[in-house]
C-alpha cells in the first residue's frame, strides 16, 4: 500500500492534469471567449462575501472518479446552454480518454459574456 502522503502527492497531481486538460478543451470549443480567472463567486450563487478563487477550474476527487467546476466567459451571440453542452461532453471524453478517472460531472459556470467589436 502506498503512504498517505504518497496518495495525496499523487491527486495533487492528478488534479493538475485533469484542470489542464479541461482548461484547453475548453478554450477549444466554438463560442467560448475564455477560461475566467479571479472569478468572484464559490458555485453558481454570486455574492460578494464568498471567497474568491484564484483558478476558474476546481477538480474534485474520489477513488475512481471526478467532479470539474470550471467558469468561462462566452461570445455574445451564441446559445449559451449549446455551448455549455458542448463543453461538458467534450471535457469529459478527453478526460476519460486520458486518465483512469471516469467524470462524475463537468459543472460549467458563465462568468459573463464578451461583445465583439
Amino acid at each position: 500500500m502506498g503512504s498517505s502522503k504518497q496518495d495525496l502527492t499523487n491527486k495533487d497531481t492528478y488534479k493538475g492534469v485533469i484542470s489542464s486538460i479541461a482548461c484547453g478543451v475548453a478554450s477549444q470549443v466554438e463560442g467560448v471567449a475564455s477560461v475566467s480567472y479571479e472569478v468572484g463567486y464559490n458555485g453558481p450563487a454570486f455574492t460578494p462575501s464568498r471567497k474568491k478563487r484564484t483558478s476558474a477550474i476546481s477538480v474534485t476527487l474520489t477513488d475512481d472518479t471526478a467532479t470539474i467546476d470550471i467558469a468561462v466567459n462566452v461570445f455574445y451571440g451564441y446559445v449559451i446552454p449549446q455551448v455549455v453542452c458542448d463543453m461538458q461532453e467534450k471535457i469529459k471524453h478527453a478526460v476519460e480518454n486520458s486518465t483512469y478517472y471516469k467524470v462524475k460531472a463537468v459543472n460549467v459556470f458563465v462568468a459573463g459574456v464578451v461583445f465583439n467589436d
